[in-house]
C-alpha cells in the first residue's frame, strides 16, 4: 500500500507540473502578438516574431480574422472584389464570392461568414464557403447578434411617390434568414424632418452589458458624406436616442469593454484635419464629455482598458489649406475620470502616428510618412516602442480619414477589446 500510496504522490506531483507548465504556456500564447496584413498587394501573417506570406494578390484588401484565429477572409481585386477565405494552418484558399467584399462580417463565436451583395445578404459554413446556407433580400445593413444565432439588420428606404419609406430594424433568427415574415420588428426609425432624416444605416455596435445598440443613421449619399445621426437603441427595442452628428465612418463609434459607455468622434464634415472630436457618453444618465482641447483634431482612437483612451490627434488644419503643411498626428493617452491627457509618441521626420489599436498587453499603432507605413508595438504607456512588421501598404482616405484596417488587423482573442 505504501508503494501505491508513492506512486500516487509521483503522479499526482507530475500532473501538477504539466498543469503548470501549461499554464505557462498559455499564459506566454496568450502574449504573442498576431496580425494579418497587406504587403504589395499580398496577403501576410505576423505572430511573435515569425513573418509568412499567406496569398498573392491582386490587390488583397481587409483581411478579418475568425473567432478562433484559425481563418482568415480578405477581399481580393481593386474592381470588383471578391471574397476569399484562407484556413491558416493548411494555406488553402476558397473563393467565396465573386462580388461579396463590399461588407462581411465574421459570426462572434462560430466559424460562420456573412456577406453582402448589391441583392442579398448570405452567410456560409467555412466548411462549404461557395454554398450558402440562406440569403435575404432587400437589406440595408446588418450585423451578427452577439450570440451568433442571427442577425440585426435594417432595411433600405426607397422613395416613392409620397415620400421615403421607414427604417425598419429587425431582429432575424438564423433559421429564418429565407422568411421574411419570422422577422420581429424591433423599431422603426422616425420619418423624415427638419431635425431628422435616414434613409438607411450603418452596421450595429453592441454595449458590453449587451443592453444598448449604437449605428449611424445615414441619409442620402451626398448628405451622408458630411453629417450622419449618431443613434443608440434599447436591445428591447423600446428606447431609441439620437446622440449627435458625425461624419459617416463606422471605426469612429466604439462601446467599453464595460457597462455602456460609448466613444466616437463628433463633428460635421468629410475633412478629418477640421472640426473632429473625442467624446463620451455614459447611454444610461446622459452624461457626457469632450476630451479633444481646442486648435486639435481626434482622428481615430482605442480604448486602452475602462478608464484610459488612446487617440491620434493633430493640430487642426484650415479648412481649405494646403494638406502638404498640415501637421502629422501624434498620440495621446486620455485619463476619462480626470480629463488628464499625455502625448505618448513623437515621430520622427516627417511621420505621423495613425491608427491606435490595444493589444493587451501592448499597444499598436501605424507610423507613416506618406510612402512608408510601418507597424509600432508599444508598451501601453507607449514605452519601449519597437518596430514590429516593416513596409506595410499605405492605407486610402477619404478627406484623411484613414482606413487602416483595410491593410492591418490584429487577432483579439475572446474578452480582449479595443
Amino acid at each position: 500500500m505504501k508503494v501505491i500510496r508513492s506512486y500516487i504522490v509521483v503522479l499526482v506531483v507530475v500532473l501538477s507540473m504539466i498543469a503548470g507548465a501549461a499554464s505557462v504556456f498559455a499564459a506566454k500564447e496568450d502574449g504573442v502578438l498576431k496580425a494579418a496584413f497587406v504587403r504589395n498587394g499580398d496577403l501576410w501573417m505576423k505572430e511573435g516574431d515569425l513573418e509568412k506570406k499567406l496569398s498573392s494578390g491582386p490587390f488583397i484588401r481587409n483581411p478579418k480574422w475568425s473567432f478562433d484565429g484559425e481563418w482568415i477572409a480578405y477581399t481580393k481585386g481593386e474592381e470588383e472584389q471578391e471574397l476569399w477565405l484562407i484556413q491558416i494552418q493548411t494555406g488553402r484558399s476558397s473563393l467565396v464570392s465573386a462580388e461579396g467584399g463590399s461588407n462581411f462580417q465574421w459570426a462572434p463565436n462560430r466559424n460562420m461568414l456573412a456577406f453582402q451583395t448589391p441583392q442579398l445578404l448570405q452567410y456560409v459554413d467555412v466548411k462549404r464557403p461557395d454554398k450558402p446556407l440562406s440569403s435575404a433580400k432587400r437589406i440595408g445593413n446588418y450585423s451578427w447578434l452577439p450570440d451568433g444565432k442571427g442577425f440585426f439588420a435594417s432595411t433600405q428606404s426607397e422613395l416613392l411617390s409620397d415620400g421615403w419609406t421607414p427604417v425598419i430594424l429587425y431582429q432575424i433568427p438564423l433559421n429564418a434568414l429565407a422568411d421574411p415574415i419570422k422577422y420581429v420588428t424591433l423599431h422603426v426609425l422616425p420619418k423624415p424632418s427638419d431635425d431628422f432624416f435616414a434613409i438607411g444605416t450603418s452596421i450595429f455596435k453592441w454595449s458590453a452589458d449587451g443592453r444598448w445598440i449604437a449605428f449611424l443613421a445615414t441619409p442620402t449619399a451626398s448628405l451622408s458624406a458630411d453629417s450622419n445621426t449618431l443613434c443608440v437603441l434599447r436591445s428591447d427595442g423600446v428606447v431609441f436616442r439620437t446622440l449627435d452628428q458625425m461624419a459617416n465612418n463606422d471605426q469612429w463609434f466604439e462601446w467599453a469593454a464595460d457597462g455602456a459607455r460609448l466613444a466616437y468622434i463628433g463633428g460635421v464634415g468629410r475633412e478629418a484635419s477640421v472640426n473632429k472630436q473625442l467624446k463620451v457618453l455614459e447611454v444610461v444618465s446622459g452624461k457626457s464629455a469632450l476630451y479633444t482641447p481646442k486648435g486639435y483634431v481626434d482622428q481615430s482612437f482605442t480604448w486602452r482598458g475602462p478608464q484610459h483612451i488612446v487617440v491620434s490627434r493633430a493640430v487642426e488644419a484650415e479648412r481649405w489649406g494646403d494638406p502638404a503643411k498640415r501637421k502629422k498626428p501624434f498620440l495621446v493617452d486620455v485619463e476619462l475620470a480626470s480629463g488628464e491627457q499625455s502625448r505618448l509618441t513623437k515621430p520622427p521626420g516627417a511621420f505621423g502616428a495613425y491608427n491606435p489599436v490595444s493589444v493587451p498587453p501592448k499597444l499598436a499603432w501605424i507610423r507613416y510618412n506618406g510612402s512608408i507605413a510601418n507597424v509600432i508595438v508599444a508598451n501601453t504607456n507607449g514605452c519601449h516602442a519597437v518596430e514590429w512588421i516593416k513596409s506595410i501598404d499605405p492605407a486610402a482616405h477619404y478627406y484623411e480619414q484613414w482606413d487602416w484596417n483595410a491593410v492591418l488587423q490584429f487577432y483579439k482573442r475572446a474578452g480582449h477589446s479595443e
